[in-house]
């Protein structure tokens, strides 16, 4: 029988010796479980809970839906807790642990045939998938234990069996498409090792290869938009790789080539302090587990520069004692670029540095994805010192609420809106009705600067219709210019959303101060616009919810209108004393003020100046004065420097 994983005694040794906290969560959360208490706080479940469920002991109703929410039920019968009740026992040694796990095992297989009757709640084909790891898993850890006899393995064993066939009988377009076919399939693959059955592993490599080459982008990242469920996917072909590597099973190269582009775009979209973006649903998670499997699978030092130092609790159980080698001893080194566009999605990620401290800015401009996906096109990310300066809402629940139809809409995301009117139209949670067409624009990265612009079609139905663009200037490494520019002939209303992260919001005119712990950052407006200070709902993770400050803009304006921001980022414990204007443009012997059709503006730091030129109307292409330097570009950047400019121009 193939084993899942080795070197068990070292492993213990090395989670004591380096992940003393974990192993202290593990057995809290196992301390639950014996006591037929449940709360799915792991940090792969998918849908967390904060409000514990205790069952009487010997009547567990595993179909049992409290809080009105199926997610739960769902979560019950992933039983990720089994691995958990599975580790505590061999890092403790305590025999309730290992007798816990056996009882609901036995307990789950007996009340729950794979019969149609099931399907719709403890069989559904995803959960069918995920167990199989967690059994597996979980079984690898106790099956020496006395109390695992002959009959608990027949029954496991034929569970299993039914669980493979259960599986392989579920293919369908949606299935092909989604992520619960992948994670479907990763469950037939671990299943097929432990069975000893070349069919089982056969159909489930055969199935992923499609799948991926199916549902990744060009860029690396998954088709439905979301982080969490880019890095679900990612987690699942990457256990599948180590599987098949610990029992010398070969993956054909295109599943390799895929996965690891995938641990890339994952690399650019997870934020300096390691957690991942918020993009349609997802979470706020540490997901540099992800990248300690992928340099062990594929020894990029990438991955490991951003990773743990040391192979993490979630990975040893995996990688094994053979897999701390090979990790400790790959160098590590920072990826060459900061700022990269992962144009097939739309989504392009701007950085300072690799460090946790470094100024990360990310801005999308593409599909929505599937139903995991949010109204949330030229939405913008900013992140300074490790904290969220603009931030995405997140998503709380997958239940039919108010808060759900909330958390997807524009207004919840660092976007705008026309006439108060949704760019793209839900039908429902899931659905959608009209959806805005993206518009890339150009990308460019300079050690100075990066910039992006994208548009979007979302009004284009309007009568009086309205084409909304952005474009982005980082200015290394603390500024941050939004420019939005809306093309009309009638008059409309226009609406801006800033969602700040933990701190406080004051407002005072054209401009609003944001304190975070550390981070300070003022926002200017040069436009007039009336500001307002107001709170909407955030979440962090499913089934947490709190208020956040958020800023809105609005204008009212004939014909085409542009909305100048400008962000300063700063250190509380080191200010940077600062100064922005607007100044004149000299062009065919007339001086402008900057209008809807043209914007020039200066920011003086205390050692140097940058001069920002944008022209939002083609028709005005043409030769500019500003600050005393000839400028011939749609967006221009002047650097003034200990006396000396250097005009930079960055598209035409």
């Amino acid at each position: 029988m193939r084993e899942y994983i080795d070197d068990l005694d070292q492993i213990v040794d090395y989670c004591k010796c380096y992940n003393e906290l974990d192993i202290e969560e593990a057995c809290c959360m196992a301390d639950f479980v014996v006591e037929h208490t449940f709360l799915f706080q792991s940090k792969w479940e998918m849908e967390r809970t904060y409000k514990p469920v205790t069952f009487k002991k010997g009547e567990i109703e595993w179909d049992y839906i409290p809080f009105n929410d199926p997610e739960w039920t769902y979560a019950m019968n992933r039983n990720r807790y089994f691995l958990t009740l599975a580790q505590a026992y061999v890092l403790t040694g305590k025999e309730e642990y290992v007798k816990t796990f056996i009882r609901l095992i036995k307990h789950w297989i007996t009340h729950n045939p794979c019969e149609p009757k099931y399907y719709g709640s403890t069989w559904r084909t995803i959960e069918a998938g995920l167990r199989c790891e967690n059994w597996l898993k979980a079984r690898e850890l106790v099956y020496r234990s006395p109390y695992w006899d002959e009959e608990v393995e027949a029954l496991f064993r034929q569970s299993m069996e039914d669980h493979a066939h259960y599986i392989i009988g579920h293919n369908d377009d949606f299935r092909r498409l989604s992520n619960w076919g992948i994670i479907e399939n990763h469950g037939l693959f671990v299943a097929g090792l432990y069975l000893e059955k070349d069919t089982y592993i056969h159909v489930a490599k055969e199935r992923l290869t499609k799948a991926v080459k199916l549902q990744v982008l060009e860029d690396g990242l998954h088709w439905e938009q979301s982080s969490l469920y880019h890095n679900e996917v990612l987690r699942a072909l990457l256990d599948v790789a180590i599987a098949a590597k610990n029992n010398g099973i070969v993956l054909e190269d295109v599943y390799h080539e895929i996965v690891k582009k995938m641990v890339y775009a994952h690399l650019y979209m997870t934020k300096p302090n390691h957690i991942q973006l918020a993009n349609g649903d997802s979470d706020h998670i540490d997901v540099r587990d992800l990248l300690v499997r992928g340099a062990y699978l594929y020894e990029e030092p990438a991955f490991k520069a951003l990773a743990y130092e040391k192979v993490d609790f979630e990975s040893i159980w995996d990688i094994g004692m053979k897999g701390v080698r090979v990790y400790d001893q790959l160098e590590a080194q920072v990826p060459n670029k900061p700022s990269h566009a992962l144009a097939a999605s739309g989504n392009y990620c701007m950085r300072d540095g690799w460090e946790e401290a470094s100024t990360y800015v990310h801005f999308k401009c593409g599909s929505l994805g599937g139903g995991h996906g949010h109204l949330d096109m030229l939405h913008v990310d900013v992140a300074y010192l490790g904290e969220d300066i603009l931030k995405d809402s997140g998503r709380y629940t997958y239940t039919d609420t108010k808060e759900r139809y909330e958390l997807k809409k524009a207004h919840a995301h660092n976007t705008t809106m026309v006439d108060g009117k949704p760019f793209t139209q839900l039908i429902d949670t899931w659905g959608y009705d009209k959806v805005a067409q993206p518009v890339q624009g150009r990308f460019i990265t300079h050690p100075l600067y990066d910039y992006v612009e994208g548009a979007h079609l979302g009004y284009m139905d309007l009568e009086d219709s309205v084409y909304v663009s952005r474009k982005v200037l980082f200015i290394k490494p603390q500024i941050v210019v939004i420019a939005d520019t809306f093309k009309a002939k009638g008059n409309h209303t226009y609406n801006q959303y800033f969602h700040f992260g933990k701190g406080e919001l004051t407002v005072k005119k054209s401009q609003a101060l944001f304190t975070g712990k550390q981070a300070k950052a003022t926002l200017y407006s040069l436009s007039e616009v009336h500001m307002a200070k107001t709170s909407m709902l955030s979440s962090e993770t499913y089934n947490h919810l709190e208020k956040l400050d958020v800023l809105t803009t609005e204008k009212e304006n004939t014909g085409n209108t542009t909305l100048i921001t400008v962000l300063v980022l700063e250190d509380q414990n080191n200010p940077m004393p600062h100064t922005l204007r607007c100044v004149p443009i000299c062009t065919q012997g007339q001086t402008l003020e900057s209008n809807e059709s043209i914007s020039a503006f200066n920011i003086t730091l205390p050692e140097e100046t940058y001069t920002v030129v944008m022209r939002h109307d083609e028709s005005l292409r043409r030769l500019m004065v500003v600050e005393g330097e000839d400028v011939f570009a749609k967006v221009a950047l002047i650097h003034e420097k200990d006396g000396e400019k250097k005009v930079y121009p960055i598209t035409y």
